[in-house]
């Protein structure tokens, strides 16, 4: 494992089995992380607000009840408690109208979530050596 600092990775995804693919890639690539996983919109913004958790990358899913993904970067961008969080799109679907609107809050990447495990450690490892040389 490369000597780097832990990286405090969260994931906010309602759905399981997409939280299960993403642990296993990070499981598998070369990166001294910590991982966190919120079904909900609403439990990253509290976790947040209450200073239990300050990652240095949230993974949001686009589609989720209640607040969408758009929504939740939106409310970041309005708290400094979010300021220093890079947020990455990962949904299965993206138009590029969407992408804008997230690009003009302040996302730092995109993400089609990837069909099996193999491309999904090759993305991770991608982003994640990028944000760590930075």
């Amino acid at each position: 494992m490369k000597n780097f600092p832990k990286i405090k990775i969260a994931l906010v995804d309602d759905d399981n089995d997409e939280m299960f693919l993403f642990q296993s890639a990070l499981d598998e690539i070369d990166v001294n992380y910590s991982f966190y996983y919120f079904k909900s919109s609403d439990e990253f913004s509290t976790a947040i607000a209450t200073k239990q958790l300050s990652p240095d990358i949230v993974f949001i899913d686009m589609h989720m009840p209640k607040k969408n993904g758009l929504e939740l970067v939106q409310e970041m961008r309005k708290d400094k408690n979010f300021d220093k969080i890079k947020s990455v799109i990962y949904s299965n679907s993206v138009s590029e109208v969407v992408i804008q609107a997230f690009r003009s809050l302040g996302t730092t990447d995109f993400i089609i979530k990837p069909p099996d495990i193999a491309e999904m450690k090759s993305i991770l490892k991608k982003l994640i050596d990028t944000f760590i040389e930075k």
